[in-house]
């Protein structure tokens, strides 16, 4: 009965995974198309994207600590609200005619909310994981990059034919599954915990590894979102369109399945830091291989490395921070997660990117790139190498 339980629920977590991350893409995956047919430039879409991680880096942790403190404010509620939040500012930007400025202020809203989701999220899960229930992160987080990747290539190919306006109205449909199903989802909330105070800065200096594998993260994180987010301009530059655009988002989203279904199964095999690290050596693969692709076989073939970099990283380090940190310390972890990459890392790589691109070429773009890409992966290397011997030993906590 318990089984069945348990399976009802990871079926669930799956659906909103799938469900999130369908009506992310529209948002994070087609923002440059998306802010193009609005009239924005290269450096106005890095500028809504830096200033969007920036507010993210204040409003995640600012969120987090509401939900922490508040008896009556679980993770299911804060999701509903910044859900509905987001919907009506997309599609108002969508259907209603407004000048630049006010496009760009409430992009900035739409897509720094959307990010601050994503700890929140992981925090469904991970609350039932603390109970003693199991669930597998990795296999709904696949499943929403599949679902990414669907979505990615659905929309590349509906923009042909129509025009960006679609975006919007794939969000919606999106959103409403999303609520539906996070309506029944159970949650948890230890009363014993809420007090005890926790805050990034306290996170940083008491976990001094997982903030400096963080920080090497955040540098390859931001390459990689340099890169994905002025996509359109590399495939444009080999002779693609939008329909090929979303096929190398595909690529890259539905690459990551696999490894992130696994890397429950791998953490019990092989020491945490060390698969991060591993994950870091691919980050060099990754970008490099999309930095100086010649032609679009290339370019995908470095798209779908995703699944040694990214989701890698992602899956060990959503884990690391329920097994490693202390449980008062755990909804701030995920939080440090998600504002030093998709805020810090983000904000790097979307606003230089932009700025490099627009007045240097796309050329300069690329090799700024792959500068940050090598910063970050030394920085974690580093990092790893500080556990001498005990970086190739398995780590109990997981089995």
């Amino acid at each position: 009965m318990e089984d069945s339980k348990m399976k009802h629920i990871q079926m669930k977590y799956n659906l909103l995974q799938i469900a999130f991350w369908m009506a992310s893409c529209t948002i994070l995956g087609y923002i440059a198309v998306f802010l193009k047919y609005k009239g924005l430039s290269n450096t106005e879409i890095g500028i809504v994207s830096g200033i969007s991680c920036l507010m993210n880096m204040i409003l995640g942790p600012y969120l987090s600590t509401m939900c922490v403190k508040s008896a009556s404010l679980s993770s299911r509620k804060m999701l509903t609200l910044l859900f509905i939040c987001v919907g009506l500012m997309f599609v108002s930007i969508t259907f209603i005619p407004l000048p630049k400025i006010i496009i760009m202020l409430v992009y900035i809203l739409v897509y720094s909310l959307n990010v601050s989701c994503v700890p929140f999220l992981s925090m469904l899960c991970m609350d039932l994981i603390r109970t003693g229930s199991y669930l597998n992160f990795g296999l709904s987080r696949g499943l929403g990059s599949v679902a990414y990747a669907s979505t990615a290539m659905l929309s590349g190919f509906l923009i042909d034919l129509f025009n960006p306006v679609v975006l919007s109205i794939i969000y919606s449909l999106s959103s409403v599954v999303f609520l539906v199903i996070l309506f029944t989802f159970p949650t948890v909330k230890d009363k014993g915990v809420i007090n005890e105070k926790s805050s990034i800065v306290s996170i940083i200096f008491k976990y001094k590894l997982f903030f400096f594998l963080l920080l090497g993260f955040t540098f390859t994180f931001a390459a990689s979102t340099a890169l994905s987010t002025y996509l359109i301009d590399i495939v444009k530059n080999l002779g693609g369109n939008n329909s090929f655009y979303g096929i190398a988002i595909f690529f890259m989203a539905a690459s990551e399945m696999p490894i992130m279904a696994i890397t429950p199964r791998l953490m019990k095999r092989f020491n945490s830091v060390l698969l991060i690290a591993i994950a870091a050596f691919f980050y060099i693969v990754r970008n490099y291989t999309i930095a100086l692709a010649g032609n679009l076989p290339i370019l995908l073939i470095g798209m779908a490395c995703q699944s040694l970099s990214y989701a890698l990283t992602t899956g060990v380090i959503t884990y690391y921070v329920t097994y490693h940190l202390e449980e008062k310390d755990h909804m701030m972890g995920q939080t440090l997660i998600a504002v030093m990459t998709s805020g810090l890392g983000s904000m790097i790589g979307n606003v230089l990117g932009g700025v490099i691109s627009d007045h240097y070429g796309l050329s300069s773009m690329l090799m700024f790139a792959r500068i940050i890409t090598l910063v970050g992966a030394i920085i974690i290397f580093v990092a790893a190498a500080t556990k001498g011997k005990a970086l190739f030993k398995k780590d109990n906590r997981y089995n």
